[in-house]
């Protein structure tokens, strides 16, 4: 069954089913007029129940199904009418539930303000990552930039808010956008409780596992387009990197207990030919730096390969140039422009702290570490 909050009478004017309505008066509605559905022109039924909230549905397995990205949960239907009464409330253009015939795609909401048509897609199903990015592909085609907003995971309702270690899962990840300065924001919305939930400055660290910030902005207090989170304060970079580091150690700590490679395993050889444990590795082999989520391998992984790169070629990291970084990463799966980013980043590092090779006996102590890395993490958002 498909579910919509518009429907069209047999005059032609649209019905928008709002939270004003009173339902005594839909049950009046339900009994004398007769709606179309405003996309294919069947017959719709009005429904006025005490679980659902008011909605037209159409007949089961009506014509027009496919041009719906999903059948509707009350959450859904809730929360793009909580969207659209908000944008409303704030002066916008909005319509709700708009269908282009041309696209054959029928976002939840469209905005139109000084940045063009802007489609909102409030998501509340897990769906395939390749229909999410095909129907973005659909929007652009037609020059617009889409919005995807996902409800709020249960996983991530109970959060505390502020820095933390996060676990985003291949689907959640896919609506995570790229911000100028704070990087990675992942923006939900739980229609439960009327407020977005911020996940911004993420950080990836090893697998599903980001640290960032997270805040919450009720929808009384939200703005169109969506407000853009705040970069971290000098104290929140700090959790961030004492976080990094106890993940770091943890990870080291059961590394070789998750060895699935055995003498395979380029990173354990490379330990053993250094003739030290995982977690003895110095602190500044596993730096946290720009463009790291590029690699699919952790960063202490693929920044010991690289400090061993260097010494095969008989490299230092004060010569070391893009052409030379740009064949270390050939061996590596990923988008190889980020990923040079990634390792360009961690030379510099190591030449501000005085590293030029893996030779190199400076001991880093965690303080001054943190207090490297929390420079570098400020200079990033402001750049």
């Amino acid at each position: 069954m498909i579910f919509i909050l518009t429907a069209k009478k047999f005059d032609g004017s649209i019905i928008i089913l709002s939270s004003k309505m009173e339902k005594e008066q839909l049950r009046e509605w339900r009994k004398t007029a007769r709606f179309l559905c405003p996309q294919c022109d069947d017959l719709v039924h009005l429904k006025v129940g005490e679980i659902i909230i008011p909605h037209f549905a159409h007949k089961k397995n009506a014509s027009c199904t496919a041009s719906f990205s999903e059948g509707e949960s009350k959450e859904h239907l809730e929360g793009k009418r909580q969207l659209y009464e908000f944008l409303r409330s704030i002066g916008k253009e909005v319509v709700l539930e708009p269908y282009f015939k041309s696209l054959a795609q029928r976002p939840d909401l469209l905005v139109t303000s000084d940045l063009g048509q802007v489609p909102i897609e409030f998501q509340c199903s897990t769906i395939p990552v390749k229909q999410i990015e095909l129907r973005t592909r659909g929007y652009e085609s037609a020059s617009m930039r889409p919005v995807w907003l996902l409800r709020t995971p249960s996983k991530l309702m109970a959060l505390p808010q502020g820095v933390g270690v996060f676990h985003f899962s291949r689907f959640e990840r896919s609506f995570f956008t790229h911000q100028i300065p704070v990087g990675l924001v992942f923006l939900t919305y739980d229609p439960k409780f009327e407020q977005f939930h911020y996940f911004s400055n993420l950080f990836h660290v090893t697998g599903k596992q980001y640290i960032g910030t997270h805040r919450i902005l009720p929808i009384s207090k939200q703005i169109f387009p969506f407000a853009r989170p705040k970069i971290p304060t000098e104290k929140e970079l700090q959790q961030y990197v004492h976080s990094y580091l106890s993940m770091r150690k943890k990870i080291l700590r059961t590394r070789i207990l998750f060895n699935r490679r055995g003498i395979n395993d380029s990173f354990l050889r490379g330990c053993y030919e250094l003739r030290i444990t995982p977690e003895q590795l110095p602190l500044w082999i596993g730096v946290p730096v720009k463009y790291m989520g590029s690699f699919h391998e952790n960063a202490c992984e693929w920044q010991l390969d690289f400090l061993f790169f260097m010494r095969k070629h008989r490299l230092k990291s004060s010569n070391l140039t893009e052409v030379e970084i740009h064949n270390f990463i050939q061996g590596y799966e990923g988008p190889s422009e980020k990923l040079l980013k990634a390792c360009v980043c961690y030379r510099n590092f190591l030449l501000d702290v005085g590293i030029e090779s893996l030779d190199d006996k400076l001991k880093l102590d965690e303080k001054e570490l943190v207090n490297k890395i929390t420079t570098i993490l400020a200079k990033s958002n402001e750049n």
